[in-house]
């Protein structure tokens, strides 16, 4: 089936099965640089959730109803077009997603009247069931297009062709459906003030430069700029705080007080042999500016500090670290994982942010050991774990650091 501009149809006229197929899109544009991306959006057309937009740094929806195809994301070698593909699955987007855009956009000089034909296809197990096609002579100076969407009209959901240009770039496209685009991370020396406490939610904010690592063993490397040290690496913790009164799954106290108090820690090993632990409990905070060269900067014993738990690693000393192993754990409160939503981000100047989630949930264990930082020839080799532990030793012995554990206190 050919799909006209502005035409509409029901999924199920185009792909059989009507809820799991792939999105093939193509754009002969020779020299140019073109970023895919698919959002998800809530019933007023806006993106009430970051993670759901999906694109080159963010490969997929965390329900996984929209995965998009990375080696394809961005085909940038002069003459052989940009190709991505998108694996949509609407039986698993939850109901607060009511449409799926997806939009191209220019990262470089040339506007879209540049580029030669393009299309995008519907494909049923590798099959070509329907397609939309556009040109470069649809366009003018727009820098961005909007090209196909998928919504729900009455419970059933349905496709239409837009093929819309869009002045902006692909920032202006998440500020358009309601996101903001996250600034890059202030230097050490000039921190931002913290909001007041009556400064309402903002939008959620995507950063077009951050990487998530998606699966247990994925790793990034962070290499050194200009060969001058890595400056300040403040990796935070935040997770979702309860609402008053629910006592329930996570948020449920295991003595019934409805207190849950999630924690971030670290294992460390310097080159000269040294090791430890920098967390609240048992007090060892750490030190910055002297060996361990890490510092906990805070306790957070209820999810609702906006700035989260930070542990910040000296980067001016990375070349005496050798491992670092990043953890958080329950220390008060029945372990549920799901429910928590915690996630840790690694920001640090001049590199791109990185973020591990802990999607992959054991609500029995309340340890859970998240992502590995290793010292490779002075480059910070990050590599993600989310393994779930019954303790700090079982989770020593599983990464043989062979610290000595006794019984700790907050208090």
């Amino acid at each position: 089936m050919d799909m006209k501009l502005g035409q509409r149809a029901k999924i199920t006229d185009l792909v059989p099965n009507g809820q799991r197929f792939t999105l093939g899109v193509t754009i002969e544009a020779p020299g140019m640089v073109i970023d895919f991306a698919c959002f998800g959006l809530d019933a007023a057309g806006k993106l009430a959730d970051e993670r759901y937009m999906v694109f080159f740094n963010q490969p997929s929806s965390p329900c996984g109803g929209v995965a998009l195809d990375a080696t394809g994301a961005q085909a940038n070698a002069p003459g052989t077009g940009n190709n991505a593909s998108f694996a949509i699955a609407l039986d698993r987007l939850p109901a607060s997603i009511e449409r799926l855009t997806l939009t191209a956009a220019l990262d470089g000089a040339g506007s879209m009247s540049g580029i030669g034909h393009g299309h995008v296809r519907f494909m049923d197990e590798a099959r070509d069931v329907a397609r939309f096609a556009f040109s470069g002579s649809d366009f003018a100076a727009e820098r961005a297009l909007m090209l196909l969407e998928l919504y729900r009209k009455n419970g059933i959901w349905r496709a239409g062709a837009l093929g819309q240009g869009f002045n902006g770039g692909l920032a202006a496209l998440v500020e358009h459906f309601g996101g903001s685009v996250a600034a890059d991370a202030p230097s050490p020396q000039t921190p931002p003030p913290p909001p007041p406490p009556s400064t309402p939610p903002a939008n959620p904010a995507v950063n077009l430069s951050k990487i998530t690592l998606e699966k247990s063993g994925s790793t990034v490397s962070l290499e050194k700029q200009d060969s001058a040290a890595f400056g300040e690496m403040l990796i935070n913790l935040n997770w979702r705080p309860v609402a008053a009164g629910t006592k329930k799954g996570f948020f449920g106290n295991l003595m019934g007080g409805g207190k849950t108090d999630l924690d971030v820690g670290c294992l460390f090993e310097l080159n000269d042999g040294m090791k430890g632990a920098v967390q609240a409990l048992g007090n060892t905070l750490g030190n910055y500016q002297q060996p361990p060269y890490i510092k906990l900067d805070a306790d957070d014993r209820t999810g609702t500090s906006s700035e989260g738990e930070n542990l910040r690693v000296n980067g001016q000393h990375w070349d005496r670290i050798r491992r670092v192993l990043i953890y958080a754990f329950i220390y008060e409160g029945a372990p549920n994982w799901a429910e928590a939503d915690a996630v840790i981000r690694l920001k640090t100047p001049n590199q791109p942010e990185i973020e591990v989630r802990l999607d992959s949930h054991r609500n029995d264990r309340p340890m859970c050991a998240i992502a590995l930082l290793e010292n490779q020839s002075g480059a910070v080799k990050i590599t993600k774990l989310v393994e779930y532990y019954r303790g700090h030793l079982d989770m020593d012995q599983a990464h043989h650091w062979g610290l000595d554990w006794v019984r700790g206190s907050k208090n």
